[in-house]
């Protein structure tokens, strides 16, 4: 009798097992992508590695992912009705946030364009000009990126040089162009700025 009752709940004991393990996969690839879009986030700064920037500073995937999966774990691991409810009615709601907040965010983005500039004389960089406008209301914003991309593969970073626009009644870029073999201008309607590659670094310098 007592081999019979072991033998009727090593299923419901090897299921619970199994439960456990894909909960904690679960949690930990909710962690990963958090940590990894952390990355992204570090390398989007001025100066920091392009690719991994583009390719990980992904809210909507990475973060979305994470959210996912942590609701995942939390629905599997947690065997009390009431608790359960409670964590459901969380996740939910966290959920149905995130995904409003991105909409918003999609809805705000408007056309994009770029423009490329690779620098005089074959040199591993390139002025990349960034142009944005957001319908706001009865009138468009206006911004304009520029930045700086050297070297190649992952070694290759992204400087960002200037930051214009955004609002009515910010500057206006007139242009962004190479003005000599490491040095670059860009002018708007209400200044002007230069800057100087660094020889060793290849790091742009505003020049003073």
């Amino acid at each position: 009798m007592n081999r019979g009752r072991t033998n009727r709940g090593a299923p419901g004991r090897r299921t619970s097992r199994r439960r456990r393990v894909l909960v904690r996969l679960l949690a930990l690839g909710g962690l990963a992508a958090v940590l990894l879009y952390t990355e992204g986030q570090w390398e989007s700064r001025s100066g920091g590695r392009m690719l991994v920037a583009d390719l990980l500073n992904r809210p909507e995937l990475l973060l979305g992912g994470a959210l996912a999966a942590l609701i995942a774990a939390a629905w599997l691991g947690d065997l009390r009705a009431a608790v359960r409810t409670a964590t459901r009615t969380v996740t939910v709601t966290a959920g149905v946030v995130f995904l409003l907040g991105v909409l918003a965010a999609h809805k705000v983005s408007a056309a994009e364009t770029r423009s490329r500039e690779d620098a005089p004389a074959g040199a591993e960089c390139a002025l990349v000009v960034v142009h944005r406008s957001y319908a706001t209301g009865p009138g468009t914003d206006e911004r304009w990126q520029v930045l700086l991309e050297s070297g190649e593969g992952w070694s290759a970073r992204r400087w960002s040089l200037a930051d214009i626009g955004g609002s009515r009644g910010d500057a206006r870029l007139v242009t962004a162009s190479w003005t000599g073999r490491s040095q670059i201008t860009v002018v708007t309607d209400s200044y002007r700025r230069v800057f100087n590659l660094d020889q060793d670094s290849g790091e742009p310098v505003e020049a003073r």
